[in-house]
């Protein structure tokens, strides 16, 4: 008998609909959020998995282009390229055309089309970004220049040998502390002197590998016809420092700005990502020559957070930031204050009452790290129209089978989109 072998899963998205996107049905909470972030200058809109915050997302963005919005104006921001890529296609569906202006794209890349912008204005070489390969090529070079006795010794902390200067796990730890300063807008002097101060030898020893790095990139940029070149870790910074001096330095030129910035999963922003909200949300210019929504006045912040479902944190998401939303914004303000309107989601789509339960009762386990409302949020309603549709991904025995390196379960995956497309959040 000849044996038969396995097909292995294949993952494939749903087919596309010819008909067009569906209507999404809201329920009373995401209603309610939906009118107050199209009111509010700044909202906070808090909600557990599956309870419709990216839905709800779109549905801002949607209204705002039907009210007559261009989408120059509007700006959405997701967690990631795979996350923006996604909500990019449900917004062009929803919105029943195409928008030529990028409208969906993550911090990064709104923060490096500001550098550019900034750039063509001054008619200087276009900004560049360095890769991750790159930052790391660079930092083996100087680790190995340092275990071959070559330059200024490093200050190793007790215990470490300097043969360990060349492994790979050590870099790789040294390349996220170097860029998790430099979001923190930490140069080599301050974290050297965060080091002796708080008893960190490893940190004074980063400080002195960070300083050999930058000089090391500069002299990488003494070509005339070479733009700048920024850190991933330091282009949002940058973006919000360019704002912020703007009329300064591009006289004549507008700034860029935008009527509505919409963030998604704002339990993943980092500290510079919340630098730059505050730059496009505070009005920029004299008040007397400020019309509501017009030019200067700040765009419009709606931010949609469960900070129970943070998985960036090691590239310095910081799901804390939520809680300080609502905080009344002003002078002494605390640092991601906003003074924003909470709206709470209240309904989880995806879970059934015994399924729902079963999380509360794990979540509720969990130390809170900014606000716990939206885990009050209950089950889908056991009269609520028919079951939704079943998964797309290949299953095993009837489970949904997690994808191959996915951050989450199938309740985050393409064929969930394809429930919220036919009216399930």
């Amino acid at each position: 008998m000849t044996p038969t072998l396995a097909l292995a899963p294949r993952l494939a998205p749903p087919a596309p609909s010819s008909g067009g996107a569906a209507p999404v049905r809201l329920d009373d909470s995401q209603a309610v959020a939906v009118e107050a972030a199209l009111a509010r200058r700044a909202t906070l809109v808090l909600g557990a998995p599956g309870s419709g915050k990216t839905t709800v997302a779109c549905e801002v963005a949607v209204r705002a282009l039907a009210a007559g919005a261009s989408p120059e104006r509007v700006l959405v921001l997701a967690s990631s390229r795979r996350a923006a890529a996604r909500l990019r296609d449900e917004v062009a569906a929803r919105a029943g055309r195409t928008v030529g202006a990028p409208m969906v794209r993550t911090a990064s890349s709104a923060a490096f089309a500001v550098l550019h912008r900034r750039a063509a204005a001054l008619e200087l070489p276009a900004p560049t970004l360095v890769s991750g390969p790159e930052q790391d090529l660079v930092l083996a070079e100087l680790l190995a220049g340092h275990v071959a006795g070559e330059g200024r010794p490093l200050t190793l902390p007790a215990g470490l040998p300097e043969d360990s200067l060349g492994l790979r796990g050590l870099r790789q730890e040294l390349r996220d502390l170097l860029m998790r300063a430099a979001e923190r807008g930490l140069g080599p002097v301050e974290l050297d002197e965060l080091g002796r101060a708080n008893d960190r030898p490893e940190w004074v020893m980063a400080a002195q590998l960070y300083e050999e790095y930058l000089d090391t990139m500069t002299l990488r940029l003494a070509t005339p016809d070479a733009g700048p070149r920024y850190d991933p870790a330091v282009v949002i910074d940058e973006a919000a420092q360019a704002l912020r001096s703007w009329t300064d330095e591009v006289p004549g030129v507008p700034r860029p700005e935008w009527d509505l910035v919409v963030v998604d999963d704002y339990q993943e922003a980092t500290a510079a990502t919340v630098r730059l909200l505050r730059v496009l949300h505070e009005p920029d210019g004299p008040q007397d020559r400020r019309a509501p929504g017009g030019p200067g006045a700040g765009a419009r912040l709606v931010l949609l957070s469960d900070p129970d479902s943070a998985v960036q944190t090691f590239r310095g998401a910081a799901p804390g930031l939520t809680g300080r939303a609502a905080a009344p914004a002003g002078r002494g303000r605390a640092f991601g204050a906003f003074d924003a309107e909470t709206a709470v989601l209240g309904t989880v789509w995806r879970q059934e009452p015994e399924l729902r339960a079963v999380t509360r009762a794990v979540t509720d386990r969990i130390p809170v790290s900014a606000s716990a409302l939206h885990r009050r949020a209950t089950a889908r309603p056991a009269d609520e129209g028919p079951t939704p549709p079943p998964c797309r991904w290949p299953c095993s025995r009837g489970r949904p089978r997690r994808p191959r390196g996915s951050r989450a379960s199938c309740a985050r995956s393409t064929c969930c989109a394809a429930r919220r497309g036919s009216g399930w959040r």
